[in-house]
């Protein structure tokens, strides 16, 4: 990462005086620093079936959405 950005980014930070800024700015940062892909989560079963269905949809095989709806109301049923 570029050093000068983040010579900036200290700068701001530590100009912060208010402790309820600072929680809240370490908040943030904990969140965008911990965050996952969900495709990280995914094993190679899940990957290979996501591939197909991302295919299928760009071929334009996919189903009306009032057949879905219908398909998942019968499936609820059982």
């Amino acid at each position: 990462m570029n050093s000068e950005l983040k010579s900036k980014i200290y700068y701001l930070i530590d100009s912060i005086k208010d402790e309820n800024i600072l929680q809240m700015l370490m908040e943030d940062v904990v969140y965008y620093t911990n965050k996952k892909d969900i495709i990280d989560e995914l094993n190679n079963d899940q990957l290979k079936e996501l591939d197909e269905a991302i295919s299928e949809a760009d071929n334009n095989e996919t189903i009306d959405w009032n057949d879905f709806k219908k398909e998942m109301n019968e499936w609820k049923k059982r």
